[in-house]
């Protein structure tokens, strides 16, 4: 199916009502004139003074990022010379770690 022209595969551009009907709340005043917004942030930064992570690890995320993830890849490079018949059959028909068929018989290959 063919996407629109000047459009990604992203949401943007569509109706978002949870996140319209969130900003029409935050952004009144409540009894006492203050932005609700601004009286969510203060619950936020008192529950982090008194010690609770989740509102120390939000408070974090919004002002300095969210950490980047760490990836910890081996990657080994071996010449197929250096391989026998069996470990060159599994990488030919698929084989090895991760697959549940049974191996198939290098014999059979030629």
């Amino acid at each position: 199916m063919a996407g629109v022209k000047g459009r990604s595969g992203t949401n943007k551009g569509k109706d978002k009502p949870w996140a319209d009907a969130l900003r029409l709340v935050v952004f009144r005043d409540d009894e006492m004139g203050k932005r609700r917004l601004l009286a969510i942030a203060e619950k936020c930064a008192a529950a982090a003074m008194g010690g609770d992570m989740q509102a120390i690890k939000e408070i974090g995320d919004r002002l300095d990022g969210k950490p980047a993830q760490e990836a910890n890849i081996t990657v080994t490079r071996i010449s197929a010379n250096e391989l026998g018949d069996d470990e060159l059959a599994d990488i030919a028909t698929g084989g090895g770690e991760g697959i549940t068929e049974a191996p198939v018989d290098p014999s059979q290959l030629n």
